[in-house]
């Protein structure tokens, strides 16, 4: 399930850190749409759960510019959510229907407008993807893999095997060959708590990749991956992927 949500800043700025303006935006509506299955995903015993979100979203904005710890948006935001989780998609897309104003940090949204998209098939075992969120690939210390190291395609197998075993009960059917055909290196400035409440820095970067690429794998898995997207952090905003 994949919609689009046309938002308005009504002050016109939003945070360097906008991609979790946008989590908590999805957050809330989630919890707005359907508060049991909420509390099943992000809750263990009371405390927050570590359990895969089965989502991911890209943001696009129009007629920007960054200033000192802010971005002034003249024009409008674009969030694309796409999602495996019928149930889970239904109750965010639900919620943000629900609640058309949205509060972050002093930083205010309105939502304009909220569009279901037509799903694109794969019916290849070889698809062209163009990344519309950039690909997170880490080692187990957390850091960045190149692109063009030979583990970066071993890591991507391993997360996306991770991910369907955890989706479905079983992982990648094939393994998934992955060749970069215009791909560039992005540092993402971004501001999380929990990286805060470790190391006392306001700002995390991360380095991902954007563009485009050719995969190469079991129809199925491909299918899955491109409604679910690849990487790490993918319902922190990486990851999320088109056809061409």
């Amino acid at each position: 399930m994949r919609f689009r949500i046309d938002l308005n800043a009504t002050d016109k700025r939003i945070p360097i850190g906008n991609r979790m303006m946008i989590c908590s935006l999805i957050k809330k509506a989630f919890e707005l749409g359907d508060n049991e299955l909420f509390n099943s995903i992000y809750l263990y015993e009371d405390k927050k759960s570590k359990k895969i979100k089965d989502f991911t979203f890209s943001i696009y904005l129009r007629d920007f510019e960054a200033k000192e710890g802010y971005i002034v948006v003249n024009g409008n935001m674009t969030v694309t959510i796409s999602t495996t989780d019928y149930n889970l998609g239904i109750a965010i897309y639900n919620g943000l229907l629900s609640n058309k104003r949205f509060d972050y940090k002093g930083y205010k949204l309105e939502i304009k407008k909220v569009t279901l998209l037509k799903e694109k098939k794969v019916n290849s075992n070889a698809i062209t993807c163009k990344t519309l969120s950039p690909i997170f690939i880490r080692n187990t210390d957390g850091k960045a893999i190149d692109i063009f190291e030979s583990r970066f395609e071993d890591t991507l197998n391993y997360i996306c095997d991770l991910y369907l075993k955890t989706y479905r009960g079983f992982g990648l059917k094939e393994r998934l060959s992955f060749n970069p055909v215009s791909m560039k290196k992005v540092v993402i400035k971004e501001e999380i708590s929990d990286f805060k409440d470790k190391t006392g820095k306001q700002y995390i970067f991360i380095d991902a990749y954007k563009g485009t690429f050719n995969l190469e794998g079991n129809v199925d898995d491909l299918q899955l991956l491109l409604e679910a997207g690849v990487g790490f952090r993918r319902s922190e905003g990486f990851g999320l992927i088109d056809l061409i």
